[in-house]
């Protein structure tokens, strides 16, 4: 026998590469063994009641189906004493082959090749029917994702508007279930230049503190939301503020403030 011969259930389940395909189908034309053996699973297998992709089912799984079909040749039992004791299980599908195919002709390795194949099909269809269970399990086991329901209170509303610019802007400070945000948008700014920026400050006194950064659009338009939670806690604010800075660092004002209004 040839060493090819051995890689035959490779070949029909697809499992060898391109160069070993290639040898392997060189080889299929000196041997009529092959040849006979190939036809028989292709047989076999062309009446499944359906198509699947194998499945590896788990391992235990294989030992029990494996073991119990080579506990029967360790026994010394043919392959008659396993069909006579499944005969009603596999006689009319013996009968359904023999009407479609006529009988399928044995050589000297049909016995094991026979018991090998018909366990291999019986561990791939348990597999197959192991992961549907198993998927549909997965499937009722899934809950549907939490909804957060927050509702927003607004706690100050102010509108903001400069002496030498026809812009204006609307700040809000909002009570959210995460904590408190200030919420502002504006109208009518002016183009900015390079890396420059508008930013927003919450005043204390005469401390200012950042409060969000942003850019307008073509048509003068800019908005920013900012969390609040990066501030101090329990402060007092008596203002808020929007100044025109050259970039985004700064921390404290270095340039114009063009907007204001007390809070």
């Amino acid at each position: 026998m040839s060493r090819l011969c051995d890689e035959l259930m490779d070949y029909f389940n697809g499992h060898l590469s391109e160069q070993e395909k290639m040898e392997f189908e060189e080889h299929l034309n000196t041997c009529s063994e092959c040849r006979e053996e190939l036809e028989e699973l292709q047989e076999l297998t062309g009446e499944l009641p359906f198509a699947s992709d194998p499945i590896t089912p788990p391992d235990d799984m294989k030992a029990r189906v494996l073991g119990e079909v080579f506990q029967h040749e360790q026994d010394g039992r043919g392959d008659s004493s396993v069909i006579e004791e499944h005969s009603e299980n596999v006689l009319p599908i013996s009968k359904k082959k023999e009407h479609a195919f006529g009988e399928v002709k044995r050589n000297k390795k049909s016995s094991w090749f026979v018991r090998g194949l018909v366990a291999a099909l019986i561990v791939s269809l348990a597999g197959n029917v192991w992961a549907l269970m198993n998927e549909e399990k997965q499937v009722v086991q899934q809950e549907p994702e939490e909804i957060s329901d927050s509702t927003d209170e607004v706690l100050r509303k102010v509108t903001l508007q400069g002496e030498t610019t026809t812009a204006s802007a609307s700040a809000a400070m909002v009570r959210q279930s995460e904590g408190e945000v200030l919420s502002l948008q504006a109208d009518q700014l002016e183009p900015l230049d390079g890396e420059e920026v508008y930013q927003v400050w919450l005043i204390n006194g005469e401390t200012p503190y950042r409060a969000g950064t942003f850019k307008a659009n073509e048509s003068g338009e800019g908005a920013v939301t900012y969390n609040m939670e990066q501030l101090p806690e329990d402060t007092e604010w008596d203002m808020v503020a929007v100044s025109k800075e050259p970039d985004a660092s700064s921390e404290t004002p270095q340039g114009e403030v063009i907007l204001s209004a007390g809070l």
